[in-house]
């Protein structure tokens, strides 16, 4: 299984982390494009042609993300879409303990900066609208079928869950996300009724 940052670019990968530590140290706002570019060693355009903004920096990773979780899912067999979505999430979530801090950051910019949270909604209705279209294939339906559309923001929503409990306790490693996506998924796949 391929960690996260083995699948970025070098250089964007050393942009990202000097940004997010300039971020979570001066804060997001404070931090100008500027000097990010100074800190990662690259030209203003440089670091342009990696992020369109700064907001791209800590957004970026939802995109690769969204990428890989589609081509999982499409590599998954089954009519099952629970089981489908969960191999597809521990796949694309697989990280390495040193690529932990950086995640903790992302995390709390995007919970703790007005703008990134907003953006990050946005960006999670293509997450939804890939989880229903592969939904819908599994069920022979429409992806705009309301037992789709459910699907896809019921899922979104867990692992939103899953990420802020994660990034709640300050002492969970990898497995511990791991585990927290495998017991959503338990819910999901049991329903609530039934707990």
């Amino acid at each position: 299984m391929t960690t996260r940052s083995a699948r970025r670019v070098p250089v964007a990968q050393r942009l990202e982390n000097v940004a997010l530590e300039l971020f979570a140290s001066q804060g997001f706002d404070e931090t100008t494009v500027d000097e990010l570019a100074v800190a990662g060693g690259v030209g203003r355009r440089t670091f342009f042609r990696y992020f369109p903004t700064k907001l791209d920096v800590v957004l970026g990773e939802l995109d690769d993300g969204l990428a890989a979780l589609a081509a999982v899912l499409a590599d998954e067999p089954g009519d099952d879409p629970v089981a489908a979505a969960r191999a597809a999430f521990l796949a694309v979530n697989h990280y390495a303990d040193a690529e932990l801090p950086a995640l903790r950051r992302r995390l709390g910019l995007i919970e703790e900066v007005p703008e990134l949270a907003a953006r990050a909604t946005v960006r999670y209705r293509d997450w939804e609208q890939t989880l229903a279209a592969d939904a819908a294939r599994r069920w022979d339906t429409d992806a705009a079928s309301l037992i789709a559309q459910v699907f896809g923001r019921s899922v979104v929503a867990a692992m939103r869950a899953v990420f802020s409990a994660w990034h709640a306790r300050p002492e969970a490693d990898a497995d511990a996300l791991g585990a927290l996506v495998e017991e959503a998924f338990d819910a999901l796949s049991r329903g609530f009724s039934s707990r």
